[in-house]
């Protein structure tokens, strides 16, 4: 089981109406998944394109990173549109799934301190400067 995790909802564009399916990446394996490292450095992991009309913009979803090796090995980014409530809901479940699909590998002690949370105008800076 890959510890890196999507999600495919439909989308409708906003401009032309086009239904269409859309990955959402809300947890990256940093060393499974380099490719979405760098699509998160350059912006463009939850960009959006319409099929029929091109780009749409940016989805506003949570992101759990998940960096092996790595001080600290998890970095969260909230949603940027969402409560402090709805940040803690969307930490506990993405932390629930990797917890899941690392089975023994999970260790309870990368949270002794909490959990870093990166805005993610900051996670391209968290990713390149540590």
């Amino acid at each position: 089981m890959p510890n890196s995790f999507s999600q495919t909802p439909s989308l409708s564009c906003p401009r032309c109406g086009t239904t269409f399916q859309a990955e959402l990446w809300l947890i990256v394996d940093t060393t499974e998944r380099p490719d979405l490292v760098e699509k998160i450095k350059d912006g463009t992991l939850h960009e959006i394109v319409c099929p029929q009309c091109g780009p749409i913009g940016q989805v506003d979803v949570p992101l759990l990173l998940y960096r092996p090796g790595e001080t600290p090995p998890l970095l969260f980014s909230p949603a940027q549109e969402t409560t402090n409530e709805q940040d803690q809901e969307h930490a506990r479940a993405l932390l629930a799934r990797l917890r899941e699909s690392l089975g023994p590998a999970w260790r309870d002690d990368w949270l002794a301190r909490g959990l870093p949370g990166v805005p993610r105008p900051l996670l391209p800076l968290a990713l390149t400067e540590g």
